[in-house]
């Protein structure tokens, strides 16, 4: 039987204010599931391709290509009108200008700044379900043409936060009398032992740091490698768990004395929940109601590497705590799996950019033997 002799009472037909319900619930859960999918990326990245995407759609408009679907070239060529702009050098020239023969006419961005523009862009095709320009050999040949300019350098790590220098800094704190040091010798050791990131630290919230005998507790409810948020809890050992028990050095590197330091400062202020780490008013009196955003808490490491008198001051900035437990650690001879494992490295290799300094000079050396 077709559909067309088919009974009459085999169909179904809904009253108009019926229809109109099953419409508005279908709506409802398009919204709801467009809201879910943005959910899989933090709002930070969204913001982002938000404002790279526009800028690919402005530069389309203005040579005249098509933004969506885009061409592979069209994304070939926003690429290298991106990229730095160079022109044969001549005698005219200063040598300090020339590189491989070339003069810089025009500055650009760098490979990884244009990787972020291709993500954007790939994220728009994806959802428009069109075939994503991003993955062409035209667009990957042309983003690995600029990264193999001689003129490219790489990009500068941060500052590793060894031991010894990192003892220069918080000797240079005076905890017991300023409200400001005794956050930041609180918020150096919780990043450093705790191999945090600074957005990890900006998050951190007073519930989510326990101090006990055996030492401080630190719970990590999202992270740039949970984004799901299952939550994962560290140890940082007190100092009667660990070696160095009772010398001056260890009793300054006790993040679980720190932190009760600064906890007890902001009870005392009334604060008992909240941020864990917060600005001070202008005359270092009170704590602030807000909490700290990341790009303070680099500015904060920056400032204090400075302070310190340390030769790569400018080189330290947020990472510089994590990078730091990872190259100490692992040359005081912990295990890697220890390592990767506390400081939540997905993979061997994503943990091998940290631990760079701490392969250097280690036993391992070939030129040890050739003295």
């Amino acid at each position: 039987m077709t559909a067309t002799e088919l009974p009459e009472e085999a169909f179904v037909v809904l009253p108009d204010d019926e229809t109109g319900a099953v419409l508005e619930h279908r709506d409802e859960l398009t919204a709801r599931a467009e809201s879910y999918a943005r959910g899989a990326r933090a709002e930070k990245t969204w913001a982002a391709y938000e404002r790279q995407w526009a800028r690919f759609e402005a530069w389309c408009a203005v040579v005249g290509e098509r933004a969506l679907p885009a061409d592979p070239l069209t994304v070939a060529r926003f690429l290298a009108d991106l990229a730095p702009r160079w022109r044969p050098a001549t005698p005219a020239d200063s040598p300090m200008s020339v590189v491989a023969g070339q003069v810089r006419e025009r500055g650009g961005m760098r490979p990884g700044t244009l990787r972020g523009y291709l993500a954007a862009i790939s994220v728009v095709h994806q959802t428009a379900q069109q075939e994503n320009p991003s993955r062409s050999e035209a667009v990957r040949r042309t983003l690995a043409g600029i990264g193999r300019h001689p003129a490219v350098a790489p990009p500068r790590r941060r500052a590793a936060a060894r031991r010894d220098p990192l003892l220069e800094l918080l000797r240079a704190l005076r905890p017991e009398k300023s409200l400001a040091d005794a956050r930041d010798h609180a918020l150096l050791l919780v990043g450093w032992k705790a191999a945090l990131r600074s957005d990890d630290l900006a998050r951190l919230r007073m519930e989510d740091l326990h101090a006990s005998e055996q030492g401080l507790s630190v719970f990590i409810a999202r992270s740039k490698t949970d984004q799901t948020g299952h939550g994962t809890t560290l140890g940082i050992a007190a100092p009667d768990a660990a070696m160095g028990e009772g010398s001056g050095e260890s009793t300054l590197l006790d993040a679980g004395a720190a932190w009760i330091r600064w906890r007890d400062l902001l009870g005392s202020h009334g604060i008992t929940g909240g941020p864990a780490w917060r600005g001070v008013d202008r005359y270092g009196r009170r704590p602030r109601a807000g909490g700290l955003h990341r790009n303070s808490i680099a500015e904060i490491i920056k400032r204090r590497a400075a302070a310190a008198g340390l030769e790569d001051a400018q080189l330290w900035g947020g990472h510089s705590l994590r990078r730091g437990f990872a190259t100490e650690a692992i040359a005081a001879g912990v295990p890697e799996r220890d390592v990767q494992r506390h400081g939540r490295w997905r993979s061997r290799a994503s943990m091998d950019p940290y631990i760079d300094a701490a392969r250097t000079f280690d036993p391992t050396n070939p030129t040890r033997w050739l003295t």
